[in-house]
């Protein structure tokens, strides 16, 4: 998971780097993809038994909810939230300038959505750079 995020982060910077607006969204849908490949990668150092091959109808309520986030969401926010650990880290930082990680974090989960490869919605390449900035900032943490 983790080459995979290094792998699309290095392609939306790419996109970026274009300074076409036309790249814009890529860029972003790629980043924030990169950020979805860190977070299950969390998930799946955790829960070691994800990475077996086996099947979800044999698992336990509880781990069937870890194995469908990993395996069939892209809900970034739900998957936050199954790594306390992760937020309690990162809220314990020193604040940077203009917001901590964790808000950092928040703002990427809440704003980015698999559904954006569908979105009608054309972002600049400003908004593109800053969203890649933010994520930038955070693939070090998620590592």
């Amino acid at each position: 998971m983790r080459t995979v995020a290094q792998r699309r982060f290095a392609d939306a910077e790419y996109l970026c780097d274009s300074e076409e607006n036309e790249r814009a969204n890529g860029a972003m849908y790629l980043a924030g993809f990169a950020i979805e490949c860190l977070l299950k990668a969390k998930l799946f150092e955790r829960h070691k038994w994800l990475q077996s091959s086996q099947l979800p109808h044999d698992l336990s309520p509880a781990d069937r909810e870890v194995w469908s986030l990993c395996y069939r969401s892209h809900d970034l926010d739900e998957i936050l939230a199954r790594l306390p650990e992760l937020t309690s880290r990162l809220s314990k930082l020193p604040r940077e300038s203009p917001g901590s990680l964790l808000q950092s974090l928040k703002l990427v989960c809440g704003s980015w959505t698999i559904f954006a490869r569908y979105s009608p919605h054309s972002a600049t390449i400003h908004e593109a750079s800053q969203f890649l900035g933010r994520v930038k900032g955070l693939k070090e943490w998620l590592k």
